[in-house]
């Protein structure tokens, strides 16, 4: 069994519906549905970890932050 699903908005209720050819001649069911107004205009609420570490932030260390990964790198690298 083979499905179409198409959205659409009634006007002077009719809705108009064009079927691939593998429906022609063959007889369908028809079935509507109205869809809930709340998931038509509601868009997914997008997460966002933004603010979630600030309770760890050490103050005192922001002014080497701009160095410091050059800083890690230099001692895990130099020369022994």
């Amino acid at each position: 069994m083979e499905a179409i699903r198409n959205i659409q908005t009634v006007t002077n209720g009719e809705v108009h519906l064009q079927l691939p050819q593998q429906f022609w001649g063959q007889e369908v069911e028809i079935i509507v549905l109205s869809v809930p107004v709340s998931t038509v205009s509601e868009r997914p609420h997008k997460r966002s970890l933004r603010g979630s570490l600030k309770p760890y932030a050490r103050p005192e260390l922001i002014a080497t932050e701009h160095d410091a990964w050059q800083a890690a790198a230099g001692e895990k690298h130099e020369p022994r």
